[in-house]
């Protein structure tokens, strides 16, 4: 256990796209009912999704009829992608790349959105394709959904994955209230800023799927140290796990949620 993996380094996104797919959870609906107001996730935008991951923001844009195009440079994630996209009958476009080079045409987007991913990401090259790829006038959302370090199960849970892994101890979650982020330079101007909290629904299957799925743990890790970190988990959340009120079997995880918003002037 005394493996240390840094975010971004050899992580391998392809081990985790099973749970990441069952697993991961999207945003809430607050999230969206703001982007609505900021004039993100209408019929008809096209919407670039960098990290697309399984989806998380790519399949609720195109349940509203956004045409979008969802990039990750996982083949794994964006196989489950596709299955979840068939499964639901939303018209999803894939292309496998880096971000940094999509390979996309110039000025084809209204939306470019990012979603837990901007920080692997090369700063200079990330913000200067974003740029190219938008029309003028669109927009970039850069997105995080976090669980809150001080929740009950999720401080002990950071605390076992710290066991498994120490990079995970060393991570700075300061990126959260960073009030002007620096790719909003000019030609960007920031547009919002939001940042709040909010418990997510979780059963026990769920949370130990969503932690397998994390950068930490399934993504760095070896299949046996996984397993084991997994059965520690489950004894973990059979002791920690808060009385639900809202159904048996069912408690709520508090999340820190953050959008920024920035517009590409003409």
């Amino acid at each position: 256990m005394d493996q240390a993996i840094v975010p971004g380094a050899g992580l391998n996104w392809n081990a985790t796209a099973d749970d990441y797919a069952r697993f991961r959870p999207t945003y809430p609906a607050s999230y969206f009912d703001i982007l609505r107001t900021i004039g993100i996730g209408k019929p008809g935008q096209r919407i670039l999704d960098l990290g697309a991951g399984t989806g998380a923001l790519a399949l609720p844009f195109a349940r509203v009829g956004a045409q979008v195009v969802a990039l990750d440079a996982s083949a794994g994630q964006l196989e489950q992608l596709h299955v979840k996209a068939r499964q639901e009958r939303v018209d999803v476009r894939t292309v496998h790349a880096r971000a940094e080079e999509t390979g996309l045409p110039d000025g084809e987007f209204d939306v470019v959105s990012a979603s837990m991913c901007w920080d692997y990401f090369d700063p200079n090259a990330i913000r200067q394709e974003v740029r190219r790829l938008l029309k003028p006038g669109g927009l970039l959302l850069v997105s995080l959904l976090l669980w809150a370090p001080e929740d009950p199960l999720a401080k002990e849970t950071d605390v076992l994955v710290s066991r498994y892994n120490p990079a995970a101890k060393r991570s700075r979650r300061d990126r959260l209230f960073v009030p002007i982020p620096t790719w909003c330079e000019p030609p960007f101007q920031l547009r919002g800023y939001l940042a709040w909290r909010e418990a997510l629904p979780f059963t026990s299957e769920s949370w130990r799927g969503r932690i397998r799925a994390s950068k930490w743990i399934g993504a760095a890790l070896p299949p046996e140290q996984v397993q084991a970190f997994d059965n520690d988990h489950a004894e973990l959340i059979d002791r920690v796990a808060p009385i639900s009120f809202v159904a048996p079997g069912i408690f709520g995880i508090q999340h820190d949620i953050v959008l920024r918003v920035a517009r590409l002037e003409a």
